[in-house]
């Protein structure tokens, strides 16, 4: 029994300190964190132009669709958030490709990269709440 003790002793004090160390450090466990550099970070800027591209392609298919197609310009604020993967919140800056005016949108994308997944779940105007892209 003095065994068991020990050892339920030994995971809690752990887990406390586990706790402790990513609340001193800023971690939120769970919690969004904001990605900095954003505008030099290769891997944030390929999932802003994915995002835009996903968009187009997922507009083209829904037939009656007369929303103008983007081109992709940069991603101007990314925060992360792991969940099962990693959750990206991206403010991104497009150009319509009909009249080149500028154009803010929010995207959310998840990544899983043991399974080699990456999907766009939400895309909107950044005035409008994030609304399912399908």
């Amino acid at each position: 029994m003095a065994r068991f003790n020990l050892t339920a002793t030994t995971i809690t004090f752990s887990i406390i300190i586990l706790i402790s160390i990513s609340t001193s450090v800023g971690i939120r466990l769970g919690g969004r964190t904001k990605i900095d550099d954003v505008k030099t970070n290769k891997e944030i800027q390929a999932m802003g132009k994915y995002s835009v591209e996903e968009y187009n392609r997922l507009r083209r298919s829904q037939p009656g669709n007369n929303e103008e197609e983007l081109t992709f310009s940069q991603v101007m604020e990314a925060e992360q958030q792991v969940v099962a993967g990693m959750k990206y919140y991206l403010t991104i800056e497009t150009l319509s490709k009909s009249s080149g005016d500028p154009k803010v949108f929010q995207a959310v994308v998840e990544v899983k990269p043991w399974l080699h997944s990456k999907k766009l779940l939400k895309f909107a105007p950044s005035t409008a709440n994030l609304l399912p892209v399908w």
